[in-house]
C-alpha cells in the first residue's frame, strides 16, 4: 500500500557518493559505516541512500547517509555532513523481504502511483534501511510535487 504523506527528516547526517555495481551494494555500504565508526562517529540510523541514475549498465550511482549522534565531526575526503537532512512531500511503499526481487515492482508501483495521481517526481528514489537482526525492512520513497 502507497503512502502519500511521508518524508525523511534527520539530524546529523554524514553522507558520501559513490558509483558502485550493484551487485557490490552490501560492502560498499559496510565500507560507508566503518568508515564513520573509524572516525569515531556513533551511528544513530537508519541508514539511506539515494538512487541518483537509472542503472541500465548495472553500475549505480549512489549517495550514502547516516544519522550520527555527534553535532560535528572530521570529515574524510568525499564525506559531507549535514546539520538537518528534510525531504517533504514524498511518497513510500514499504518492503519486508526479497528486497532484490520486490524493488523493482515498487519503483513500478510508485511511478504508476505518480502518473495516475498527476504528480511529478522531483526526488531521486530513496532507501531507507530499517529493522534488525529479526525482521529487516525497506521504505522505497520518492519526492513529488503537482504536475
Amino acid at each position: 500500500m502507497i503512502n502519500p504523506m511521508d518524508s525523511i527528516r534527520y539530524k546529523n547526517v554524514v553522507s558520501k557518493r559513490y558509483q558502485v555495481y550493484y551487485r557490490d551494494l552490501d560492502s560498499v555500504i559496510e565500507e560507508f559505516v566503518t568508515e564513520i565508526v573509524e572516525q569515531e562517529g556513533t551511528l544513530k540510523g537508519p541508514l539511506f541512500y539515494s538512487l541518483n541514475n537509472i542503472p541500465l549498465d548495472e553500475i549505480m550511482q549512489i549517495e550514502l547517509f547516516m544519522p550520527i549522534e555527534e553535532d560535528d565531526m572530521a570529515l574524510l575526503d568525499g564525506q559531507y555532513f549535514h546539520s538537518y537532512f528534510s525531504v517533504e512531500d514524498m511518497i513510500s511503499l514499504c518492503l519486508f523481504d526479497e528486497f532484490e526481487t520486490k524493488t523493482e515492482i515498487a519503483y513500478r508501483a510508485l511511478i504508476d502511483y505518480i502518473e495516475e495521481q498527476q504528480l511529478k517526481q522531483i526526488t531521486p528514489i530513496f532507501h531507507v534501511v530499517s529493522g534488525d537482526e529479526t525482521l529487516q525492512y525497506m521504505f522505497i520513497k520518492i519526492g513529488v510535487t503537482i504536475d
